[in-house]
């Protein structure tokens, strides 16, 4: 299966509204320039190409669209009026045809029976892969997007649009996770300049200048200031997203700290200038999803961590208990963790309701403490949730502890990097309920390391 991308600018106009009204995927090299009789003569691909062999040096995007566009495959096409995504899946009557009809719009190259679906509610740049919105900067009419991930996300996405839909088709689960490849394949250029200047203002107090940001300055992407710094040192930040090399000696001549950061390529020469500094790419990733900095995260960033453990979490089977870490509230309440823990209930509130209904009886119940971790865990004793004003709780059989003596400082807490170290697992902790869910051996993992720590205090 191969995911591709479709330019629809032709010589005629844009064709995107064409295409989405037609179900179909369009392109030119429409044969404009030849006598309507020989263009009507065509019947077959062959038929086609004899004529474009006289006209066209190169028409490689239509043979790619005839030879190569397979079954299952996806496209991805944008429309430039509105600036949204959408994608299609060709489909075994997704033959191609030269449709005379379409000539006037240099579109005549068509595949037919294509049912093109937004790409999102808002269908715009920050809710895309940036795999995507990058394969539409340059390169031909029709190309693929071989990116990490792209192909499991594209698959994904089309499954719950074809669930809104009531289409019976459906891809295979896709086999994406929250690590460091997934996660950078997922994101625009602009999100991972963002984290590392993101990650400087963090661990270092650097701010960025934002006019700096400019076209003209193509060694860097910007300029940082230390605010504390009397003599106004500056500081530069280059990233590329990909398989991309960066060299310290084209930097060299920058007055000032140089930070270069590559998330698959590598820095040449790296260490040979004291005031250039490389950045790893996994501790950039790490301070993405860390649960102490996701105030400070853009939110377009939040959205693929919440998507990748989404994902996990679709792979869980259904029928099996699975462990569920909940936030015990302690940002809005001083007393809803103590109320939990003493009544063995595990609650949420307002908006935050609906994450309950996620449990089912016989569930693990992992409370979360808001900067402690994993205070309690027990598991889901009670069939259905219940409602009692602003709350909705379900009951709780308790495993650790065992009785609550009602002194919340004396619990052991499994801190986020415990657990991630505990299950060698990323998680999106940024939210009321943390994803991706974990299985009943994982969650029974993180109650042996929790008894562990009460053992090793006696």
């Amino acid at each position: 299966m191969t995911v591709w991308r479709l330019q629809v600018n032709t010589g005629g106009a844009n064709i995107a509204d064409y295409c989405l009204k037609n179900h179909v995927a369009a392109m030119g090299w429409s044969l404009d320039d030849i006598p309507e009789n020989d263009r009507i003569s065509i019947k077959t691909f062959d038929d086609y190409d004899k004529l474009a062999e006289a006209i066209y040096k190169n028409y490689s995007s239509v043979e790619r669209f005839y030879y190569e566009v397979k079954e299952n495959d996806i496209i991805w096409m944008r429309s430039s009026n509105e600036g949204k995504y959408y994608l299609g899946r060709v489909k075994a009557d997704s033959k191609w045809i030269f449709n005379q009809n379409a000539i006037d719009i240099d579109a005549a190259n068509q595949r037919i029976n294509i049912d093109w679906y937004e790409a999102t509610d808002m269908a715009d740049e920050e809710s895309v892969p940036g795999a995507v919105s990058t394969a539409f900067i340059m390169g031909s009419t029709l190309q693929r997007i071989k990116k990490s991930g792209v192909e499991a996300y594209s698959q994904l996405l089309l499954n719950k649009l074809y669930s809104k839909s009531g289409d019976p088709f459906r891809y295979p689960n896709p086999d994406l996770s929250l690590t460091e490849e997934y996660f950078y394949s997922l994101l625009q250029p602009e999100d991972v300049e963002d984290l590392l200047a993101l990650w400087l203002y963090d661990t270092k107090g650097y701010v960025c200048i934002p006019s700096t940001n400019k076209i003209a300055t193509p060694k860097y992407e910007c300029v940082l200031v230390d605010p504390s710094d009397t003599s106004r040192k500056h500081i530069y930040i280059q990233v590329k997203k990909g398989n991309v090399d960066l060299n310290a000696d084209d930097y060299c001549n920058l007055k000032g700290e140089i930070y270069l950061l590559t998330t698959e390529g590598k820095i040449i020469n790296d260490g040979k200038y004291l005031n250039i500094i490389s950045v790893d790419s996994s501790t950039i990733f790490q301070f993405a999803i860390d649960p102490d900095k996701s105030h400070i995260i853009p939110e377009n960033v939040l959205y693929w961590v919440k998507f990748l453990t989404d994902v996990e979490n679709a792979k869980l089977p259904q029928a099996e208990c699975k462990g569920i870490m909940l936030d015990t509230n302690q940002s809005y309440s001083d007393t809803n963790e103590y109320e939990m823990l003493s009544q063995s209930k595990i609650s949420a509130y307002g908006d935050a309701k609906r994450y309950i209904s996620s449990f089912s009886k016989g569930d693990y119940a992992l409370f979360y403490s808001k900067g402690r971790g994993i205070i309690a865990i027990g598991r889901i004793s009670s069939d259905t949730p219940t409602d009692v004003n602003d709350e909705r709780y379900h009951n709780v059989e308790m495993i650790i502890p065992k009785s609550f003596s009602g002194d919340i400082e004396s619990l052991k807490a499994l801190s986020p990097s415990e657990i991630k170290v505990a299950l060698d697992k990323n998680f999106y902790w940024a939210s009321t309920i943390k994803t991706p869910f974990l299985d009943k051996l994982q969650a029974e993992t993180l109650i042996k390391a929790l008894e562990k720590k009460y053992i090793m205090d006696v």
